[in-house]
């Protein structure tokens, strides 16, 4: 390893600690203030909104901004759809450039404990567990992500991902909520969008 490849891994492994060092901060909502709502206004409120933003550092960089609209088909059970913009930045050794991807998103959601306090002899958490499956289509750049030249004579191209995992919800209110994601991208190929595990937080109303 040369001094460039050092120094490249050295300032990757210290956007990671950065970054998870922030973790406390976005888990305080989670463990402090409501408590959570049985079936979240099931008979009244079925349509949802929400956004989800997720950072990756290391030797790639990447910035994403999610907004979905959903329904709830059964209490525990949500689905819905939305779009996808993520900010993809490259620094390796002789290899630099930005990329924007984007594309529609579905997702569906499964509450498989709809308070994890339940669980035990003291209230600590006040969550619910859900179980998390979604399918993105996003639009690429043929130049820096057609690495086996299948779409020369084009400017972008199209490719799926796959993801699921699983997530944490608090009540964050009447009618809104924070979570947080922790899923793997299932799609082979498409590693070259996410490096698993992705780990997103989102808000929800």
């Amino acid at each position: 390893m040369n001094a460039m490849q050092f120094r490249i891994r050295r300032r990757s492994v210290v956007k990671r600690i950065r970054l998870f060092a922030l973790l406390p901060g976005f888990l305080l909502p989670f463990f402090a203030g409501y408590s959570v709502a049985a079936d979240w206004d099931y008979q009244t409120r079925r349509l949802f909104y929400g956004t989800y933003i997720g950072v990756d550092l290391g030797i790639i960089n990447q910035y994403e901004v999610s907004l979905l609209a959903g329904y709830k088909i059964l209490p525990r059970w949500h689905a819905g759809i939305g779009g996808k913009y993520l900010y993809h930045y490259e620094k390796t050794v002789g290899n630099v450039f930005g990329a924007h991807l984007f594309g529609p998103a579905a997702f569906s959601d499964l509450i498989i404990i709809k308070d994890l306090d339940e669980l035990f002899p003291f209230r600590f958490i006040k969550g619910a567990l859900f179980l998390h499956a979604e399918a993105d289509l996003f639009s690429l750049p043929v130049r820096y992500f057609d690495h086996n030249s299948e779409h020369s004579g084009k400017n972008r191209f199209f490719e799926p991902v796959w993801l699921a995992g699983a997530g944490l919800r608090r009540q964050a209110g009447s009618h809104s909520y924070f979570h947080i994601l922790l899923m793997m991208d299932l799609s082979g190929r498409s590693s070259i969008i996410y490096s698993n595990p992705v780990l997103r937080f989102g808000f929800m109303f």
